[in-house]
């Protein structure tokens, strides 16, 4: 007789535990004790193996009942697979015990339009008892809190001196004027036709409108909130953008936070009038960065957040694993 790998694909583990009963006591009513069945059900369960292996896998040796060559090899592979579901499951409930809990981080604004944020979200639905806390504050008020200890990681837009902190590049973001579509607003073609656009503020803002001004009319000393001809302010981006596709004014932000707006026509981007195109196709780059304590000890769920955000840029693979040291 020739087993093929279909004989094994029609077993049922469900017969393994009273088959190694059997094994272990050599006897059927001692079997049926062990697993809580009757005897009349393990001798059923025994015949169900035995029809589907086309194999006897016990003899009666006077009181005792003996496993056959077929027997004893099935008991390896039983035994394994028993052994082997056990471990399984053991690490199965370790890693959801691991996942249970609070992980709190921080960001600036802008982070939670970025798509990480869903994807976040997805990974999180399969741990119910994990807790996210997460706080949108500016870069330095997430350094800040990040010494504080108050939480376990951050992003920051800005580069990070500290030696107690580790970070890592996590993704970047461009930064773009922006006015409503149609509007008689004008790429400005220096600094001070910056100044004179009629601004719309939100928290943040002064610190990407820097950034932007750096890129295209070069380094300079940082602008301040009343150095603009302000129009407007609203103390949430998404409120801000929707005052600029009223033609209340502009504001400079990231562009992935007006991509909607500006597929749907409703927000245009203001590029620099420059006799140079160099500069008036030039970028606004800024580096994207998560943020650490080296010292602080990282339970295991904090670990896998930060890990699922790594895994999401195929870019830093393989993973920093010093990272989560």
């Amino acid at each position: 007789m020739r087993w093929t790998a279909s004989d094994f694909e029609r077993l049922d583990p469900r017969l393994f535990r009273a088959f190694l009963a059997v094994v272990r006591t050599q006897s059927f009513s001692q079997a049926a004790t062990e697993a809580a069945l009757t005897q009349g059900a393990i001798s059923q369960q025994i015949a169900k193996l035995e029809d589907r292996l086309r194999s006897q896998l016990f003899v009666r040796a006077g009181n005792r009942v003996v496993t056959t060559p077929a027997g004893r090899l099935l008991a390896e592979h039983a035994q394994a697979y028993m052994d082997h579901t056990s471990r399984f499951l053991e690490q199965l409930n370790e890693e959801f015990e691991s996942m249970r809990g609070l992980v709190s981080y921080a960001m600036p604004e802008s982070c939670i339009h970025a798509p990480h944020f869903g994807w976040l979200l997805e990974r999180c639905r399969a741990y119910p008892e994990l807790i996210l806390s997460i706080e949108l504050k500016p870069s330095a008020a997430v350094m800040l809190d990040l010494m504080a200890g108050n939480i376990d990681f951050g992003f920051v837009n800005r580069a990070v001196e500290a030696t107690s902190v580790q970070a890592y590049p996590f993704c970047q973001e461009e930064y773009v004027l922006v006015s409503a579509t149609g509007s008689n607003v004008v790429g400005p073609t220096s600094l001070d036709e910056l100044l004179a656009l009629p601004m719309i503020s939100y928290p943040g803002m002064i610190e990407c409108l820097n950034r932007w001004t750096a890129r295209h009319f070069g380094e300079s000393d940082p602008i301040g909130a009343v150095a603009l001809a302000t129009h407007g302010q609203f103390n949430d981006i998404r409120g801000a953008l929707a005052m600029v596709a009223g033609h209340l004014g502009v504001t400079v932000l990231p562009r992935h936070v007006a991509m909607a707006q500006m597929d749907s026509g409703t927000i245009q981007v203001l590029e620099v009038a420059s006799a140079d195109d160099a500069v008036s196709k030039a970028r606004a780059m800024q580096q994207i960065w998560i943020v650490r304590l080296k010292e602080r000890r990282m339970p295991a769920r904090v670990k896998r957040v930060i890990r699922w955000f790594l895994e999401m840029h195929t870019e830093l693979q393989p993973l920093p694993e010093e990272f989560l040291e």
